[in-house]
């Protein structure tokens, strides 16, 4: 970290002066060597310095080094020319040449590998022209340097090859006469006589120096030819600076603007070549070479001592007392007073900036009031307090203490003064100063009279003292920061000062906190006509008033000119502020500004995955690719705490502010990304693509994603198939299973029909009633052949069930003696082709028979009714005119109708039947209200 030297030219302790303060920069700070040639600015605001141990280039903040490990022919470079192109060419001493671009040395050769001497270089703006005693050379398209030769004859010899569409050399007449004619040929080889352009041709410095201006100078003058119009301009030093000779002068180009410099000078030049805007050097510093950059800042080239820095805005920047801490400036009553740390009380002669000291002592010093109801100035310090009255008659109030506990400030309200100290408020006598009351307040720290009340400040928010109490302020109990000033502005507003909380207004019911304050160190403000200076640990801040809102309009700090950073008082008097700090009483005119800022912001170097980006746009994705920025900034102000923004879109879209010139984003995914970095108004921005590789173009995720979809669909109808294959063989399964069910039923349900019919010849045989048994038994015959035969099938036509419900019925009647009528009713769109499943109507039938019709005393009658719905509907109504639908689990019709549901369910689980059973009373008899059954059978088209 470099420490320059700082030199200043007027070095007073108590006197006023313009103090130039030259900033030394020499090898202990990074220089290469003290022995310094030239010194320039390139097109981005670096300055580059040549020395005879190499080529440096300088940000504010580090010297960069090339020498001949970076490519250079020698390290001793005697003359550089920045381009309009970003190219810096240097001069030297060798058989090549070249420049620098993007801190890359591009060195070029002769084409005979002659040593080239060009002490006589000249420049067109983008490119150079090696110029020598007698020699010039053009770098060709092969990028070789070769003489240029564009004269052969006697009489006139070449001063310098041109780079110029119309002309192609200068030359002189014989070199050994005393003056010398100046003429120039052009590209056809016609020379041209320039009027009035005899002169002595001993040059200090001669070569072109943009694309249509050529400058010569020698120790007494410079002169000028227009390639445009051939006009010659001379001027002589003594005419235009008032010296008859100038040791190392010489013109040159600096910024696009012509810049005279030698000996112990600098300036500019106007258009008609006259200097203005001098900075004569002081002797001592011994510079021979100096240029203005852009900032207005003088930079100094030495041969023995480096190179010195002056910012001419600086000349503006009064110093009055130097090197001593000022612990406050005020103007009490008709004085202005400076209390110099060590020194004790000065005033300040505001018309002539004299400096007289008021009360000399080596106390600390606490404060200086001038009370106008006595008239008298009051000095308050560590151990005393002195009065000085009107006729300058000074007195000094006794001190009860072994140091000042009686007052550290003093403020008049209501006929007494109060002053502060560390634990408390004291109210004193106005005439001698002695306490007559003590207000305990630990961590007072000032006191200020405000609407009829005295306002207290101390470590823990304001207090106020009336009537003789001390109490909280109603309205600001919540105000709890530590309170060291109070400053009244007018009668309803109060500035309330605090250590690192900020500044408020408040008009003791509000309280307000100014912008861009806020955790500033502020101490003894001033305010006058809307305008509030405040002096902080961060600099002095100027505000402007409009009712009760503060606006912020300037900063003065380190960063902008001003030499300190901490601000301990100021007070402005006419057009100028007069500004208290650690380094010395400043007096400072109200529109100063820094010349100097942040010159520029760059991506100097950025990388991925270790692949430099700087020469490319695009840059495939790797693994773990961190993308690696480091970024450069030029900013020439001593006292910078630079920071920047900086965001990557689209990864990172916030910005982000940081410090550090190394920036690092890991993994970044590929995709098309924009950095963009920006302080202080600068914006820079750089735009990459990271390609991806072939396994992340967004053909290859099609492709993968159809394959992915077609493995998918391929895997689904797969383990679809299976599934289906898995519930077929379940609903087969199911269905031998209902099929061996169904015929386990129809085992069950015969058996049940043939006991009833043996019951019924039973009951013939037991009656004697043979013939009638015997044709029962040939109908039961026939009837349980036709039932053996059908209880193989799972399906019967409806005619064939028809038949067998007859056969039954007319079997029951002989067994009751034709106690019952039966009727069999088909609907006319009836087919009765059309199947249904066997022995499911039977046993309903003979429900009706054995538990409707038996218990009926006198004839009954069922009704059974096949209707036609749909195609694959068939609903049959079965119904008696017996006792009706009662019965319970003992009842043997609760157990036929269990069987019968269970049938109903296989049939179901076999998928092609979808049966529906529902009883209700058949009449609205209460004796005999019968009983019917409505059975709906769907056919499942499967």
């Amino acid at each position: 970290m470099r420490t320059p030297w700082i030199i200043v030219m007027i070095l007073s302790t108590l006197c006023y002066g313009e103090a130039q303060t030259y900033i030394n920069f020499s090898e202990k700070d990074g220089l290469p060597s003290n022995h310094v040639y030239r010194i320039t600015q390139d097109v981005d605001g670096y300055i580059w310095i040549a020395t005879d141990e190499g080529l440096v280039k300088y940000n504010g903040t580090t010297f960069k080094v090339f020498t001949t490990k970076n490519g250079l022919p020698t390290n001793d470079i005697w003359n550089i020319f920045p381009g309009n192109n970003g190219k810096l060419w240097y001069i030297a001493k060798s058989s090549s040449l070249g420049y620098i671009e993007n801190d890359q040395v591009h060195n070029f050769y002769h084409d005979k590998k002659n040593i080239m001497d060009p002490i006589y270089t000249g420049f067109d703006g983008d490119s150079m022209i090696p110029s020598g005693t007698r020699n010039s050379y053009y770098l060709d398209k092969d990028n070789q340097w070769k003489s240029a030769v564009y004269y052969k004859s006697t009489g006139l010899f070449p001063i310098a090859y041109l780079n110029n569409y119309t002309y192609k050399g200068i030359l002189a007449t014989d070199y050994d006469q005393g003056q010398k004619q100046i003429k120039i040929i052009d590209r056809n080889r016609v020379v041209h006589s320039l009027k009035d352009s005899l002169s002595y041709f001993r040059n200090e410095f001669r070569g072109q120096l943009t694309d249509s201006l050529f400058f010569t100078n020698s120790k007494t003058s410079y002169a000028c030819i227009n390639l445009n119009n051939l006009e010659y301009h001379q001027k002589t030093f003594q005419e235009t600076l008032g010296i008859p000779v100038l040791n190392f002068g010489r013109v040159h180009l600096a910024n696009n603007r012509l810049q005279l410099t030698g000996q112990d000078i600098v300036s500019f030049l106007n258009k008609d070549l006259i200097p203005e805007q001098i900075t004569r050097i002081p002797e001592h510093l011994n510079s021979h070479f100096s240029f203005i950059d852009k900032e207005n800042t003088v930079w100094i080239a030495t041969f023995s001592h480096g190179i010195y820095k002056y910012v001419k805005n600086e000349d503006r920047l009064g110093k009055l007392i130097e090197n001593k801490k000022i612990n406050d400036i005020k103007t009490e009553g008709n004085r202005t007073i400076a209390m110099v740390d060590g020194k004790g009380f000065y005033t300040i002669n505001t018309d002539n900036q004299s400096i007289t000291p008021l009360l000399k002592t080596d106390d600390y010093l606490y404060d200086v009031s001038f009370i106008k109801e006595t008239n008298s100035f009051y000095f308050l310090s560590k151990n005393y307090i002195t009065s000085l009255n009107k006729h300058n008659q000074r007195g000094k109030i006794k001190i009860p203490f072994k140091r000042n506990e009686i007052a550290r400030s003093l403020t008049y309200h209501q006929g007494k003064l109060y002053g502060h100290f560390t634990t408390g408020i004291n109210q004193l006598n106005i005439e001698n100063l002695q306490i007559e009351q003590f207000y305990i307040l630990p961590g007072a720290r000032c006191e200020t009279s405000f609407k009829n009340q005295l306002i207290a400040g101390y470590s823990n928010g304001l207090m106020n003292i009336q009537n003789g109490q001390l109490s909280v302020i109603p309205n600001l109990k919540e105000f709890d920061k530590p309170v060291v000033d109070l400053k009244k502005i007018d009668d309803n507003w109060l500035l309330v000062c605090t250590a690192g909380f900020g500044v408020y207004v408040t008009d003791l019911k509000e309280m307000y906190l100014l912008e861009n304050s806020e955790f500033l160190n502020a101490n003894n403000p001033f305010y006058e006509n809307g305008n509030l200076y405040l002096p902080t640990n961060k600099g002095l801040f100027h505000y402007k008033r409009e009712k009760k809102k503060f606006t912020l309009v300037q900063v003065w700090d380190q960063s902008n000119g001003v030499p300190a950073q901490k601000i301990n008082g100021v007070e402005r008097i006419n057009d100028s502020l007069y500004v208290a700090t650690n380094e010395g009483l400043l007096l400072l005119p109200l529109d100063y500004g820094s010349s100097q800022s942040l010159m520029n912001l760059n991506i100097q170097h950025i990388s991925y995955a270790g692949n430099e980006l700087s020469t490319q746009k695009e840059i495939e994705f790797k693994h773990n690719g961190d993308l690696q920025v480091v970024i450069d900034h030029i900013d020439f102000r001593e006292q910078s705490n630079f920071s920047y923004d900086y965001r990557l879109i689209p990864t990172k879209n916030n910005w982000t502010t940081t410090s550090s010139a190394n920036i690092r984003f890991s993994d970044l995914a590929p995709d098309e990304y924009n950095l963009e970095i920006r302080s202080e108004g600068i914006h820079k921005s750089y735009s990459f693509t990271v390609v991806p590789r072939w396994y992340q173009t967004w053909w290859f995720y099609v492709f993968c994603g159809l394959g992915m979809i077609g493995l998918v669909v391929t895997i689904t109808r797969f383990f679809s198939k299976k599934s289906q294959e898995k519930k077929n063989q379940e609903l087969k399964q199911s269905q031998q299973l209902s099929d061996l069910q169904l015929k386990a039923l129809r085992s069950q349900m015969n058996p049940h029909f043939v006991f009833n019919s043996l019951n019924a010849i039973q009951y013939y045989i037991n009656e004697n009633d043979f013939e009638t048994s015997d044709t029962y038994l040939v109908k039961f015959s026939r009837l349980i052949r036709e039932f053996f035969e059908l209880s193989k099938e799972q399906l019967i036509p409806v005619e064939r069930e028809i038949l067998l419900l007859k056969n039954y019925l007319d079997l029951e009647k002989l067994r009751f003696k034709s106690k019952f009528e039966y009727e069999i009713i088909t609907d006319e769109y009836l087919d009765t082709s059309d199947h249904l499943p066997s022995m499911l109507l039977q046993p309903l039938v003979e429900n009706a028979v054995n538990h409707g019709i038996f218990n009926r005393m006198t004839n009954g009658l069922i009704q059974i009714e096949f209707k036609k719905k749909s195609q694959l509907n068939l609903v049959v109504i079965i119904k008696d005119n017996g006792r009706g639908y009662q019965f319970t689990k003992e009842d043997d019709r609760y157990k036929s109708s269990s069987v019968l549901q269970d049938r109903l369910k296989y049939f179901k689980n076999a998928g092609k039947w979808e049966i529906h059973i529902k009883r209700s009373n058949a009449y609205a008899d209460p004796e005999f209200p019968g009983h019917q059954v409505t059975l709906s059978l769907k056919k499942i088209n499967s």
